[in-house]
């Protein structure tokens, strides 16, 4: 059978204390096939956990040299520091924790905006939200609307693409490669703590993705104003019903 699948990339939590041996191997690696994956990058990160390295004084110009080479920098949030919150408040109810929900709107614009004025002081124009642990509100949105030019979003359940609120959601559904026959994927990875041998495994599967003609890119992606089909919605209802399943087991 024909595969009509389409898989994105992305890159979490890309920091001054990121583990570069790691992010260098797999940057060898799209450069050799010439993928362009999502980078999110912090732009203030303070979470000590994940601190991997010491400071790297020349981050911001290893992240320009990314966006040069037609990558996709991505705003992920502002410091990546996490405080409680009701998981079921957050549009995607992945975690009870968030840097951005439940704060008030002039909170949430504060984050934003300094975040945002730290990709402007470094030259570096990111064109995609990614929230840290996936967890943002409404309030959000707006104040994303409000701070920056930024109308993509990196995060939801569904099969392809889609808009909502005024934004362009691409979906981002898996952490690592899966067959898929149709849709857009995104596989998001979070290069710190993978593995030599997994980051090499990987590289299979970028071989595999990219003989196919499987791999694509945000600038590659022609937005639709296209809300969520049916389709979309059933899989998002079984997703959210199998998470949920999981997270009572777990408890």
């Amino acid at each position: 059978m024909k595969s009509y699948s389409k898989y994105l990339i992305r890159l979490d939590d890309a920091s001054p204390f990121s583990d570069l041996k790691k992010w260098k191997r797999l940057e060898e690696i799209f450069d050799k096939y010439e993928v362009h994956p999502i980078v999110a990058s912090i732009p203030d990160n303070k979470d000590k956990t994940i601190e991997y390295s010491s400071l790297n004084s020349k981050y911001w110009e290893w992240i320009k040299c990314m966006e040069k080479k037609g990558w996709t920098i991505a705003l992920h949030g502002y410091q990546h520091l996490f405080h409680k919150i009701d998981r079921k408040k957050n549009i995607f109810p992945f975690y009870g924790r968030s840097e951005f929900s439940g704060l008030s709107l002039e909170e949430q614009r504060d984050k934003i905006r300094k975040g945002f004025k730290i990709f402007k002081k470094n030259q570096i124009k990111p064109t995609v939200w990614v929230a840290p642990a996936h967890c943002f509100d409404y309030i959000t949105l707006h104040a994303l609307e409000l701070e920056t030019d930024i109308k993509i979003i990196s995060d939801g359940i569904a099969f392809n693409q889609y808009k909502k609120f005024d934004f362009h959601f691409i979906p981002q559904q898996l952490w690592k490669y899966k067959k898929k026959l149709f849709g857009l994927w995104t596989i998001c990875l979070h290069p710190d703590t993978m593995r030599i041998d997994e980051i090499n495994e990987f590289e299979k599967n970028i071989d595999f993705l990219s003989k196919t003609n499987r791999i694509t890119s945000i600038t590659k992606i022609k937005l639709k104003d296209n809300t969520p089909s049916i389709w979309d919605q059933l899989y998002s209802f079984y997703f959210w019903h199998k998470y949920n399943l999981k997270s009572l087991l777990k408890s």
